[in-house]
């Protein structure tokens, strides 16, 4: 397999984003004016990047701003539930700041290693992996001779990319995220991934040690 260039968006801003509520695979949102602008903004920075294929989660936050992206970028959008986010379970929905403390423990949790431990009626980040890579594997098999923006939700890209840089599960929390950032990875041909750059925030014009949480 030749070099690959891995760019990977978050999706644009939602209601649920702005007043801190948890958003997981079972919240199917759309974005918000500011999310549209954000996603404006990353297709400006790609423009000159040679995208050739977007690919989003089924999730309609994550479909409309890919498909705005591809609008500008003239660049085919593909849609995958796989590719949705982390099911939070009976937490989702609920303003961040109510339920911190679970929130903490769940973080705590995973950074000692139980990555298997999941809310009740949610998802895991080990069951989460497995769907991810195995979709994402096939994509760059399948689409991987040119540039991809995979278009992503932000506890669904410190999972993937902690995997692809090796980082471990348990050291996901390294990845950071926010709505509209940008990530550049570069898949070698001996399959090694190495970042170009994470959690890229420039084009927003926002503070890059702004993230979401969770």
């Amino acid at each position: 397999m030749p070099v690959t260039d891995i760019f990977i968006a978050r999706h644009g801003e939602t209601e649920y984003n702005r007043t801190g509520r948890l958003q997981g695979r079972g919240i199917d949102e759309p974005i918000n004016e500011n999310g549209q602008a954000q996603a404006h903004a990353v297709a400006e920075y790609l423009r000159d990047k040679n995208i050739a294929h977007i690919f989003s989660s089924s999730l309609v936050r994550s479909i409309e701003t890919a498909e705005i992206i591809g609008r500008e970028l003239d660049c085919p959008v593909h849609s995958y539930p796989e590719l949705d986010e982390m099911d939070f379970g009976i937490m989702e929905g609920r303003r961040q700041q109510n339920i911190w403390g679970d929130i903490m423990r769940l973080h705590n949790r995973w950074k000692e290693g139980d990555t298997g431990f999941a809310f009740e009626q949610g998802e895991s980040p080990e069951t989460v992996l497995q769907r991810v890579v195995s979709c994402t594997n096939e994509i760059l098999a399948d689409y991987g001779d040119q540039p991809v923006l995979f278009v992503l939700h932000g506890r669904l890209i410190r999972i993937l990319v902690a995997h692809w840089l090796e980082y471990g599960l348990s050291q996901m929390h390294r990845v950071q995220h926010q709505n509209g950032a940008l990530y550049h990875l570069r898949l070698k041909e001996n399959d090694h991934i190495e970042p170009v750059y994470l959690n890229r925030t420039f084009h927003l014009d926002k503070e890059p040690d702004q993230q979401s949480n969770i």
